[in-house]
């Protein structure tokens, strides 16, 4: 009998080195130039400037015998009858898998007795899924085991009606129903056996609930640990029924079922994704739960309604204690609490003067480049008389919406709300701003409150459905910058940056454009502003670049029933391009520089040695009052811009790159290239970007990433939202016109 898998669980890591590091910070020069030439990965361009695509730890195939569950079974006889879920992306996939065989029809003689099977298959997996709900979970088991055997005799049967050549038909317009048939099969077949893993994971989470909710403490890292073997099993069987189903042509499938088939393989991939993405993070999340020793975190609430450099204005901050993957507290609070008992007089960076004589947490996520801004937090909440923390995490209201729509409304009944993903944003920033209790005076309490129930039920949850939006909803965060992490660890912080979760300014070879709003006594208006980004690039006869940017800001409050959305925005904008661009114009902005509020020479304040290095180098356009800096190994052009309710404003820059493309290289017969990055602020919804690049006759486009080659033109164009960050290549060699 096989040993349980509960029992082979992963010994403790106590080392968290980071594991060989991915490299695709972004696409080199000389492998798109080999790709070009046909030598380059095609995977390596498809997964350019993204997380590493690399495989992560998959193993051994886990079943030896004919049945897995024959080997299964006897370890797994003792299911608890407390197991009420199985993850639901399964239950789709295996009682669609049944749809999708039913709906193909193969012309082989022993078409009835395949058919057969595949019913067998279909009715077995159909009633694993009814005994699992009904807490028959023996009779579940069995289940699985004939929808496995079922779907093995089926294709089976059909290999054996055409060998190979049943394979080949899936190319023959026509013929391609047979070699449907099989993969469907084989499908159900995969399916089946990922069910038995899978199930065993959502008991996990059953038993997890349950001590949760009877008032233990539960270790989230035990948790992980013991469901890491039975996720390895399952995707290493969903990968291979997604490769099957792959080989299924749309055109077999039934015409009511298609769109159902078409949703399907578009989400498989996508659980099998977050899957691997636990597997692949699997040493950072160990160390993020407290896995090697007590951890302590910074939260800070970024409002991204009000956007600040990392994501939004500080208005509450938390304190999270774990150890060992139990959360010892969670205290939530105002962040001018703390910001009264700030024992040191900063000066801030200029545009913050504008409203606040000094520098202090709330003020603190100046800086585009988080880990920068996130040791400011650390050091301003230290001297507040805070503790020393590990880190720094923050999230916007954004994720708090997304957790929402999973987990439907939640009703606070000693403020007479019902919170839904809808109404979040206006009902509880009303309550903060205006509804509070006065003598209470603890705005901030009906968002500490809310959070409490949130976690809650989404812990408690007995939806399987609930449970993988809710891990889907979290990796979209962070992947949408709307959640970011700091480690102070100098190899942790290493892992967050492999994941594409750290928030920094990122490096690039050629072209980079990062767009920063700070809104300063602009009220919550970004929640209501649009935004349109416009950004060309010109190649000159010569090689030189020239980039034209325009940022339209449409405004579409003013007649709302909150006075928040009803204000003007107010913007220092910055704009992040390539270190050592010439600003040759800049239209749209306003002229304004404030006067200091104090004499901060006189009254001792200390200067931030990040600020000053930022001032001291400032230069200033004459005609458009554009502040010229470095920072974060990039040239940053700063200006005032205002948008007043139901109206637009349109801000335009225009400069010279710092290099060109090499056009002595490509009229010697080589090529070149050109490439941008486009970093996505952090806490944006994600403005809408038109991207082109316009260059002379004399090159032609041989390869490219990402966008369009206009037909008979020479202009390559690109149009998305950018809820992430964005790379585009072309590779240049010369035109034989």
């Amino acid at each position: 009998m096989a040993s349980s898998p509960r029992n082979n669980r992963p010994s403790h890591l106590a080392d968290i080195r980071p594991q060989s590091p991915s490299r695709i910070p972004l696409l080199p020069d000389r492998e798109m130039e080999r790709q070009a030439a046909g030598t380059f990965p095609e995977e390596t361009a498809s997964s350019a400037y993204r997380a590493s695509d690399a495989d992560p730890f998959m193993p051994p195939v886990w079943m030896s015998h004919s049945s897995p569950v024959r080997r299964y079974a006897g370890t797994r006889g003792r299911f608890s009858k407390r197991l009420r879920f199985v993850s639901v992306a399964t239950i789709g996939i295996l009682l669609l898998v049944g749809g999708v065989f039913l709906g193909v029809k193969s012309a082989v003689e022993s078409k009835k007795n395949i058919e057969k099977n595949g019913e067998d298959g279909y009715a077995n997996l159909a009633l694993a899924v009814d005994t699992i709900q009904a807490e028959q979970f023996e009779g579940s088991l069995a289940h699985f085991n004939e929808a496995y055997q079922a779907f093995s005799r089926g294709a089976d049967d059909l290999s054996s009606w055409g060998g190979p050549l049943i394979d080949v038909t899936r190319f023959i317009p026509g013929l391609s129903r047979a070699a449907s048939g099989k993969n469907a099969l084989l499908a159900g077949k995969y399916f089946a056996e990922a069910g038995i893993p899978l199930a065993e994971v959502a008991e996990e989470l059953s038993l997890s609930k349950e001590a949760y909710t009877g008032g233990s403490k539960v270790s989230l890292l035990d948790f992980l640990k013991r469901i890491k073997l039975p996720l390895g099993k399952a995707v290493e069987a969903l990968v291979l029924g997604n490769e099957a189903l792959e080989k299924v042509s749309v055109g077999d499938i039934p015409e009511e079922k298609r769109e159902t088939f078409l949703l399907m393989r578009q989400n498989l991939p996508v659980l099998i994704g977050l899957i691997k993405k636990f597997e692949q993070n699997e040493v950072l999340l160990e160390e993020l739960l407290g896995g090697n020793g007590p951890r302590k975190y910074l939260f800070l609430l970024q409002n991204n309604h009000e956007l600040r450099a990392t994501g939004g204005f500080i208005g509450s901050y938390a304190l999270l204690d774990v150890n060992d993957g139990v959360v010892r507290r969670f205290f939530i609070d105002g962040i001018f609490n703390p910001d009264g008992q700030l024992k040191e007089n900063i000066v801030p960076p200029q545009p913050i003067q504008k409203i606040s004589a000094g520098w202090s947490l709330h003020d603190s996520n100046w800086f585009p480049d988080f880990p920068v801004s996130a040791e400011k937090a650390i050091f301003f909440y230290e001297k507040t008389g805070g503790p020393t923390v590990d880190g720094v995490m923050t999230l916007t209201p954004t994720v708090m919406q997304k957790l929402l729509a999973v987990t439907g409304p939640i009703t606070l009944p000693q403020y007479g709300l019902t919170v839904d993903a809808e109404n979040f944003i206006p009902i509880i920033q009303e309550q903060v701003e205006t509804k509070y209790d006065k003598e209470e005076n603890q705005p901030k309490k009906v968002l500490a409150d809310l959070s409490v129930l949130l976690l809650e039920k989404v812990f408690a949850s007995q939806d399987p459905a609930e449970w993988y939006r809710t891990l889907e909803a979290l990796v979209e965060g962070l992947n949408e910058k709307q959640i970011l992490l700091y480690m102070r660890h100098p190899e942790t912080e290493a892992l967050i940056d492999a994941a594409g979760w750290s928030g920094r300014v990122l490096s690039a070879s050629k072209d980079y454009l990062s767009v920063i709003h700070t809104n300063i006594n602009g009220y919550k208006t970004d929640g209501v502003i649009d935004e349109t980004i416009r950004h060309q690039a010109e190649i000159s006869a010569d090689g030189s670049i020239i980039d034209t940017l325009s940022i339209t800001r449409t405004h579409r409050g003013g007649q709302t029933p909150y006075d928040w959305w009803n204000k003007v925005n107010a913007d220092y904008l910055r704009v992040y391009v390539p270190q050592g661009s010439e600003l040759l114009s800049a239209k749209g902005t306003t002229w304004e520089f404030p006067e200091a509020p104090l004499n901060y020479e006189a009254l001792g304040f200390r200067r931030d040695a990040d600020v000053e290095r930022e001032e001291k180098n400032l230069t200033i356009d004459e005609k458009s009052g554009t502040r010229i800096y470095q920072d974060a190994g990039k040239t940053v052009f700063g200006s005032w811009v205002y948008v007043s309710p139901q109206e637009s404003v349109t801000v335009e820059y225009r400069y010279r790159l710092p290099f060109a493309v090499a056009m002595d290289k490509i009229s010697a017969g080589d090529v070149d290239t050109y490439s941008v990055l486009y970093q996505k602020q952090s806490g944006s919804i994600g403005s809408r970007l038109f991207s082109s690049v316009v260059f002379p006759e004399m090159l032609e486009s041989v390869w490219q990433l990402n966008g369009n080659l206009l037909p008979y033109g020479r202009k390559w164009k690109l149009e998305t939202s950018m809820k992430t960050d964005i790379f585009a290549g072309m590779v240049f060699g010369a035109s034989n016109k």
